[in-house]
């Protein structure tokens, strides 16, 4: 009996323990970015707002292609293929000239033991005439098509890109925030790696023919390759 007690206080005290180190993590936060990474030529910051357990995270990285492989590999549907999604459609797609919009759903698998998700997003994709920049916003749309199964789907995600075209190559600036249902210690811990190697990843891809034959479907005149 007392070692019953003597174990049910132990639990009661880690309970708290770990429920006053959550509230104090909730609240922390100095909306500045650090950097949290800078190899191989990918800078890595993060930002931590006060009342929000997930950090952002920011991208500034050169890729050595052209504009058009940037924007190709970044706006192609199939692209998602390469970097480990199933499922892939395009719910609807709208392109013009100056602008670029379209639903798109795949299903990405986790690391055991979390399984599947479902995502649904929006991609838009537009060139600023003045800066000649192109910005490329991606947001989770969980509503935009009914639900099917039991998978769960993603609920909030965003992605911003901003592409520079410089002698050379593109700059690139991605700044990202996500909930895959991943618990938030883990997802925090793990995000720099994950981006770090997805970033990487792009630029593998860019070398091979489908990503330098490929042509966007937003791209000005002035230049298209």
């Amino acid at each position: 009996m007392k070692l019953l007690k003597r174990v049910c206080l132990s639990l009661g005290v880690l309970l708290v323990a770990l429920f006053g180190a959550h509230i104090a993590w909730t609240n922390s936060g100095s909306n500045e970015w650090k950097l949290v990474s800078d190899q191989d030529g990918i800078k890595i910051s993060a930002l931590k707002s006060p009342g929000y357990r997930l950090m952002k995270y920011k991208v500034n990285v050169r890729f050595d292609s052209e504009l058009p492989e940037v924007l190709f590999m970044l706006t192609d549907l199939d692209t998602g293929k390469d970097f480990g999604a199933s499922d892939i459609k395009r719910i609807e797609e709208v392109a013009t000239p100056s602008l670029f919009y379209a639903y798109d759903t795949y299903k990405l698998t986790l690391p055991k033991p979390f399984g599947q998700v479902e995502v649904v997003l929006l991609n838009q994709c537009y060139e600023d005439p003045k800066t000649k920049q192109y910005h490329i916003n991606i947001y989770a749309a969980p509503n935009r098509i009914p639900r099917a199964g039991d998978i769960p789907r993603v609920v909030h995600l965003s992605n911003n890109w901003t592409l520079t075209p410089v002698t050379g190559g593109v700059d690139v600036e991605s700044v990202s925030e996500m909930d895959l249902g991943l618990p938030y210690v883990l997802a925090n811990l793990a995000m720099p790696e994950v981006i770090g190697s997805q970033i990487k990843a792009m630029r593998e891809v860019m070398k091979t023919d489908r990503y330098k034959n490929g042509k966007p479907v937003l791209l000005s005149s002035s230049q298209t390759p």
